[in-house]
Formats: structure tokens, sequence, C-alpha cells
């Protein structure tokens, strides 16, 4: 591309490493936290998470100024099977309102100075959607009980979208990241991804999405069981290519882009975590650089986030998408940090230093 942009062919033929997140630089901040006159670890999880973001950017305490969610959409053919309470129209709607910044995250977003950047990677529409950027690679995936969602190659370019997406962010000054995603019907293609990827049962995987009432449900649970069964043995790129979204794809890319251009990525619900699962078995150490924010309501994310070794701090029952758990993350963040730099420390209290011992 001329630019030094990492390309995801590179990727998929191994040419590209991520390298770990230094565990020497996380515990040089935590080590900060230590002089704060609290008891010793006592911010828990928001200390771990902190120092990691502090770690990946490169800095003695993080930059939580500066960033940027990025939410990724895209249609889904397998709402023809009757697996959502809305049609793909809602997709294209919501798109241009979170772009528009007066959704649920884009409130959220604004209120803790975070951009917001809307992405069309692949909604069902002839023209372009307004308040959205336009990388669309395709209008929609195919009914995935009929055809393969996406050819390999559209897969590939939805990846590439979101890798961009996070080199285009650096350059414009962004050094912490969020991701989230819209896609009427999603919540089924992520259940078959996370069904191939954990070797589970449409039970365990299958929850109600954005809301459905029994007899909906029920549908939607014998898809995903239909799509269970059509195939064994899929590498990681096969399973989305037959039954991911592009949406999905690109915040695969989002993951990968993270790690490779060293970003902290902030995730949202379960759809973000099969795309961060997809991202770390295509590049070793993708899981490094995420940062968890909530466990949703969707059955199987408590499973996802044990796999990526992470510790969500939220857990709401939220089942909002967009990114908005991960807005939420950054507020609780952004206070964690004020604490961090101007709380009273123990030189200046009367209580003497307390000690780590773990």
């Amino acid at each position: 591309m001329g630019d030094n942009r990492f390309l995801f062919d590179d990727v998929l033929e191994n040419k590209l490493t991520i390298e770990p997140v230094s565990k020497e630089a996380i515990e040089a901040v935590k080590a900060k936290w230590d002089k704060v006159a609290k008891p010793i670890g006592s911010f828990g999880t928001l200390e771990d998470l902190h120092s990691k973001i502090a770690a990946i950017q490169g800095f003695e305490a993080p930059d939580l100024s500066h960033m940027r969610l990025i939410v990724c959409c895209g249609d889904h053919g397998i709402v023809e099977e009757g697996v959502s309470q809305t049609d793909q129209d809602v997709t294209r709607i919501c798109a241009t309102n979170i772009g528009k910044g007066v959704t649920t995250a884009g409130i959220m977003a604004k209120s803790a100075g975070i951009d917001i950047l809307s992405v069309d990677v692949g909604i069902n529409y002839a023209k372009e959607v307004p308040y959205t950027l336009n990388r669309r690679v395709k209008y929609g995936t195919c009914n995935f009980l009929k055809h393969p969602a996406m050819s390999v190659e559209e897969f590939s370019r939805a990846v590439q979208v979101g890798m961009d997406l996070v080199k285009d962010s650096k350059d414009d000054g962004f050094n912490c990241l969020l991701v989230g995603e819209m896609g009427i019907g999603n919540t089924t293609s992520a259940a078959v991804m996370a069904g191939y990827l954990l070797d589970l049962n449409a039970e365990t995987v299958t929850g109600r999405g954005a809301g459905l009432d029994d007899e909906g449900f029920s549908r939607k649970r014998a898809v995903v069981s239909m799509a269970l069964s059509k195939y064994s043995g899929l590498s990681p790129v096969e399973i989305c290519s037959n039954f991911g979204g592009l949406e999905l794809a690109a915040m695969t890319g989002i993951v990968i882009g993270a790690g490779l251009y060293k970003l902290p990525v902030i995730l949202d619900g379960m759809l973000s975590m099969v795309s961060a699962l997809v991202a770390d078995r295509l590049i070793d150490n993708a899981k490094d650089y995420l940062i968890p924010s909530h466990i949703s309501k969707e059955p199987v994310s408590e499973k996802l986030a044990k796999k990526l070794s992470i510790q969500p701090v939220i857990d709401g029952k939220m089942a909002v998408g967009e990114g908005a758990g991960a807005a939420m993350m950054a507020h609780l963040l952004q206070t964690a940090d004020d604490v961090f730099h101007n709380a009273l420390k123990f030189q200046d209290s009367e209580v003497e230093q307390y000690e780590r011992f773990n």
C-alpha cells in the first residue's frame, strides 16, 4: 500500500508477529499505584487494566484523553430465517444514529470525551449510509444455511478494513480504541462461530440477542444447531467465511491491528469477544492488547472470556451492543486514572506506606 500498513495476507502467511506486552512495564505502573494511600491492590482489576494500558502505550501513566470508539456495521442474510425481531433496515437506521452520536453508546462516549466512528462494512443498502464511513465490502452476508456467508476473499477484505481503521486512528492521534458493532442477526452468526471455536452445542451458545420471545428463541436455536451440524474440523478462516459477519470480521481486524500498531483496545460484549478469539487464533499474542469491559447476558460470554484469559469488570446483564459496555468501561478507567493521579499519597498522609505481599 506504500504507507507502512500491515496487511492481513501477511498475517495469514505468518509473516507478521505481535510482541507480548511488557510485564515489567505493567509492574512499574502498579508500583506507582502502591503509593496511593489506600490498601494495596484494592482497586483490583481496574489497577491491572489501567497499568496495562500504560504499558501498551509506552507511557508511565495511561493517556485516556485520546480515545475512539469504532462501531462496525453490517447485515446478515440469516435474518431470512426469523432469528431477530426486526428486519435489516434497522441496521442502516442505527448506523446513521450511531454516527450522529445520539444512541446509548454515543451519549456515553460524548460524556467521556471519546470520538465515535460508525463504519459501514457490509450494510445491505443501495446508497451510502449518512454519518457513516463507507468501507462496504459487500451488501450484507448470505443466508448461511443456504450458502457460505461470504467468500474467503470477502472475509479477508473485511479484516483488512479493521486493520486499516487502527492505522488511520493512530495516525489521527488516537492512542486507545474501543470497539462495538451493529448488525441485525449478528448474535446468530456469532453463536455459530463460538460453537465451532469452542466446540459447544447450540443450547450453550445461543441467547436471545436484542430480545426474542420464546418462539423466536426456539427458532434461532434450531438455526444455530443446523449450522453447527454442517461441518467439522474447520479452520478459523473457514468458520468466519461460512458463518460470520462482515462487521465481526472488521472487529477481528481491529484486534489484530491493535496488537500490530501497539494500541490498547477495549472490548464490548460477546460479539467483540468472538471476533477477538478469531484474531487470537490467527496471530499469537493478539489477546495481550485486549481490555475487557463487561459480561453480556449472552450465555457463552463467560466461556469466551475464560478462553481469552480476560476478566471483565462489569456484570450488568447488558445486551446493548454498539460499544456501550466499552464506553462504560472507559468511564471507569478515567475515574481510576483520576484517583491514580490526584488521590492522597502515603508520603503525604499520616499513614505508614503499606507493603505488597502478593
